[in-house]
């Protein structure tokens, strides 16, 4: 009895070290960083309320399988090993699967400002590019005035000279 509890808890423990969501780093694509209370203004709870209630009824429905199990191997007539298996189980699958739909929220939260970020970025880098070809267009159209105001300077001085030798 004591070799399948320390089994299974160690199966859980391996599973719940390789297999626990991790939180993103706090900087965006640019390497600016990104502020807690940002995160916590665009952060839902969709994800954690459907994480633990799908996680709660599949950890339900595994622990008191495995309780039963149990339960049969030790042959008493009391099913107290069933409930508290499947409590224990349950507990333990509610609080992992939460933790699981908190970090994904969080993760979820920091994308949304990233993508914000490079779309306020590109913004900025369209109206940049309109400024640069604005200015193009003027200094193309200041360089036309000029040549033609050159043209104008070169006919008078012509005319000037052509008084001058009259």
């Amino acid at each position: 009895m004591m070799k399948k509890l320390l089994i299974i808890g160690m199966s859980w423990a391996l599973v719940a070290q390789t297999g626990c969501a991790h939180r993103a780093a706090l900087v965006d694509d640019a390497g600016r960083p990104i502020r807690e209370e940002e995160v916590q203004a665009r952060k839902k709870n969709t994800n954690f309320l459907l994480f633990t209630l799908g996680g709660g009824a599949l950890s339900f429905g595994a622990s008191f399988f495995l309780g039963s199990l149990l339960d049969r191997g030790m042959n008493s007539s009391s099913q107290s090993v069933l409930w508290i298996t499947t409590g224990a189980g349950t507990l333990a699958g509610i609080v992992y699967f939460a933790h699981q739909g908190r970090v994904r929220d969080y993760n979820l939260a920091l994308e949304t400002i990233k993508e914000e970020r490079v779309k306020n970025l590109n913004a900025q880098l369209n109206k940049e590019r309109e400024r640069r070809k604005h200015i193009e267009r003027e200094k193309q159209r200041l360089l036309e005035e000029r040549k033609r105001q050159e043209e104008e300077r070169k006919k008078l001085l012509e005319a000037l000279k052509k008084k001058k030798k009259d």
